[in-house]
């Protein structure tokens, strides 16, 4: 991409998808794009301008996969914030020519199946869509709904969230719902899918729903930026808070551009953007505080 105009960051993400599909193939590995420009096209989503691309390998080739695409001079991204460290489950890469990241996952947070049968699982149902001239494999529709659903589920106190959670509800056909019981009992995903599934008046549809884990209740009960960096800068080590201060005050442009799709990448366009920022975290900072307070109380009381 040298010094030629940037791409648009849609034909980035098509092309960076189309790279990876490549890297993958030619090393012997089995992925799967998720989310993004594939639920667009299955029509489960509204065009919406992805900031990165979402791709699920098997868990035994993340490291792999990864030191593949570092080879082609995509490197890791420190996180901005970990709600808690131990749920990580992606590694985000970014590329000094690129105006797009790449999220590697090696397994999707409310599937309580193991990584490594949800991927089989998934993959033995995929189907295939063209993007930049190359067929890729992207989930089943009814898997790609449930991606969407847990995606939206575990962030229900972001407006954008709410909105696309609300219209997924409007573009599944009632012909999918038995699909999607069966689905997600066989990702065991039913118990953090109760909410999409009541919605859509399944509920009561025989499947077996089982308990969400610690991972799934922390991060539903625990939600929002600010609330997540406080997490961190509670949780981190003395030597790694400065960081995650730094990262919760000044984030990158790609965390800015996913709450505001025409940001302004002028200075006085960020600085604008920055402000606005810290006065949120600001006002949301007594929620925030609840929020911990709540959840960990909760914890408590469970063990």
């Amino acid at each position: 991409m040298g010094g030629a105009e940037p791409l648009h960051q849609d034909e980035a993400v098509l092309l960076a998808t189309a790279l990876v599909d490549h890297v993958a193939a030619s090393s012997g590995l089995n992925v799967l794009f998720i989310k993004g420009p594939a639920a667009t096209m299955m029509g489960i989503r509204g065009h919406h301008v992805s900031a990165d691309v979402d791709v699920l390998v098997r868990p035994e080739h993340l490291d792999e996969m990864v030191d593949h695409l570092g080879g082609r001079g995509w490197l890791e991204r420190p996180s901005g914030v970990t709600v808690v460290r131990r749920y990580s489950h992606s590694r985000t890469l970014y590329h000094p020519q690129w105006n797009c990241d790449i999220d590697v996952h090696d397994r999707f947070p409310g599937m309580e199946a193991s990584p490594g049968n949800a991927f089989d699982t998934l993959w033995r149902d995929r189907q295939y869509l063209v993007m930049a001239a190359r067929p890729v494999p992207v989930p089943s529709k009814p898997a790609a709904v449930i991606f969407q659903a847990l995606h939206s589920l575990r962030s229900m106190d972001e407006p954008r969230h709410q909105r696309e959670y609300s219209a997924l509800l409007h573009r599944v056909d009632v012909t999918m719902h038995q699909d999607l019981v069966d689905l997600s009992a066989e990702l065991q995903a039913t118990a953090a899918l109760q909410p999409l599934l009541a919605d859509l008046g399944i509920a009561d549809m025989p499947a077996l729903q089982g308990t969400v884990s610690e991972e799934w209740r922390h991060r539903t009960s625990v939600q929002g930026p600010g609330t997540a960096y406080l997490v961190s800068l509670v949780e981190s080590p003395w030597r790694v808070k400065p960081l995650v201060l730094a990262r919760a005050l000044f984030p990158s442009r790609q965390t800015l551009r996913e709450r505001d799709l025409h940001l302004d990448d002028s200075v006085a366009g960020l600085l604008r953007a920055h402000v606005a920022r810290w006065r949120r975290g600001m006002a949301g900072l007594p929620a925030a505080a609840r929020k911990i307070r709540d959840s960990r109380r909760r914890q408590r009381s469970a063990a």
